[in-house]
This record gives structure tokens, sequence and C-alpha cells, in this order.
């Protein structure tokens, strides 16, 4: 079947493409703004859900709710920091510019980057939070990031502690972990591989030009995170309930949240997909290459 596209899309896509070619830092900016602003204003401004994706549950997930992280981060992290002093500065890696864990906190006046690989997105993001929270101190940057220039690119001269630190690249964020100077983060945010499953200890190997396949390949399994990061100096408090974020807190201040077992809380995810898709996706991850870890 051929699908005729309607005038006004045709009219956009032309229009984009001129602008990127002929004004693209004035006007093809601002025509990526006027078409994603709809979207942005109704995120921003949507009820909390508090619907949770999992049966098994800990204490912590009843705190759990969304408004504009992909699952129920929202509600894990505002109540991470009822608990923790903090100076309500933040970095995030990886983000879709209407939906990332670091959103809920600009609306609440917090500071920090954001840093993501797709230029379109960080473009899009820089108009759209210069328009609906023009007092913020936001810094958006678009860079690949890797494990030789990760600590250049989150840049502690100030001294100043990040409150919250959130990680989705979908590829290599165990070896981004592992090369990253966490001494002065209080709170970290970072995907797992549920896929792997609750008891094996992998990662995807490192590779720069790591691309996500929907299939199963790419990050760490639960269980490797958790041994790398007690390492590091940080204790699991939290495992989102749709099994896609695990939490993690500097034990400086772990103390006053319940220590968590990587087996035990671990929760499956894949919640987007239907029964026959995770029976393949279960069955062609056999044939990915991981590496197991300490």
């Amino acid at each position: 079947m051929i699908r005729v596209e309607n005038s006004k899309n045709l009219i956009t896509k032309v229009l984009l493409a001129l602008s990127k070619k002929i004004f693209p830092n004035t006007l093809y900016p601002k025509i990526l703004f006027y078409r994603a602003s709809k979207k942005f204003k109704r995120e921003i401004n949507k009820k909390k859900s508090l619907q949770t994706f999992s049966e098994k549950l800990d204490d912590i997930n009843k705190y759990e709710y969304k408004i504009t992280s992909q699952n129920n981060e929202d509600g894990i992290i505002d109540y991470l920091f009822s608990k923790i002093p903090n100076n309500k500065k933040f970095i995030e890696i990886g983000f879709d510019f209407y939906e990332f864990n670091s959103l809920n906190l600009i609306k609440k006046g917090w500071n920090g980057k954001l840093i993501e690989y797709n230029k379109i997105e960080c473009l899009v993001l820089s108009q759209l939070i210069k328009h609906y929270f023009a007092n913020s101190k936001v810094i958006i940057q678009n860079c690949k990031v890797t494990k030789d220039n990760i600590n250049k690119i989150i840049n502690y001269s100030d001294d100043s502690q990040i409150d919250f630190f959130s990680l989705d690249i979908d590829g290599n964020d165990y070896w981004i972990l592992k090369s990253l100077d966490l001494n002065k983060v209080k709170v970290i945010c970072c995907e797992y591989n549920h896929w792997l499953g609750k008891d094996i200890k992998k990662t995807v190997p490192y590779n720069a030009n790591h691309v996500y396949s929907e299939e199963g390949y790419y990050g760490a399994s639960l269980l490797a995170l958790n041994n790398l990061l007690e390492k590091k100096g940080f204790d699991l408090v939290a495992v989102e309930s749709s099994g896609t974020n695990a939490f993690f807190v500097n034990k400086k201040f772990s103390n006053n949240f319940v220590k968590l077992s990587p087996i035990d809380s671990w929760k499956s995810g894949g919640r987007f997909y239907t029964p026959e898709q995770k029976k393949e996706i279960a069955n062609s991850i056999r044939n990915f290459k991981f590496l197991n870890v300490d």
C-alpha cells in the first residue's frame, strides 16, 4: 500500500529540510520548537499516574508515580530527596525531549546538565527549556559519551556535589559508571537489562559505537551494576516497578533507606512488549556476546 502524505505534513517536512540547510541555527530550531511544543506542554502538565507494573514490590515502591519520567521514576526521586539534603543539582545522560528523569526536577527549580548524542533532541529541548523554564540554569550538551571522555564531560571543577545522576544510554552504561569518578554524586539512577535475568553478572563488551538493539543487546544486568556500584560506595535502595531503572544511594546517606538485594528486588520488564515478543527476545538474547564481570 502506498501511503499518501497529507499536505500539512509534507509542507512541514519541506520547511524543515530547507531551514536546516539554509538557517540551521535560527529558523530550524524554531520550527522544531513549534512541532514539539504542544506535546511538551501536555506532558509537563500531566497529573500523577500511580499505576505500578509489578506484583513483586518493595516498601519503597509505594512512593512511585509518573509525570514526566518514562515509568515511575518521578515518585522514587521525589521520595529519595525528601530524606537527602541537596542543592538541587542534577546531571542526566540520555533523554527524549518530553520524557526524562530530571524534567520533573526542572519543574521544581533544579538546575544541571543534560547530555544527549542525538542533535535533534538537544535542539528541541534547548528551545523548550528556554520557553517554559526561562529562569532555569540548564545546560544541554550534544555529544557522544565514552569511557574516555566521561569525567571531562561531567567536569567537577566547581567542587559542588551532584545530587542526582541519571544514566540511560542503551549500551555502555556499565563501562561509563566504571570509569566515572562518583565521589561527589549522592544518588544514581541507571537502567539495567532485565532480559539478562536476576542472578547474572554480565554486560555488553565495551564498544564506543554500540547500537541499541530491541532484541535485548544492551546494557548490563542488575547484579553486575550493583556489584560495581557497591565497590564505588553505593547501596541499592530501589528498583522501579516496570523493571527498567535501579536507584543507588551514596553510603553517606543510605542509612535513611532499606538496603535491597539485587536478586530479591529484581523485577522483570518489557511492559511495552507482547508475550510473543518477550519470548522471541528471550530466545534471541542467547545469540549475543555478553561479558561476565565481577
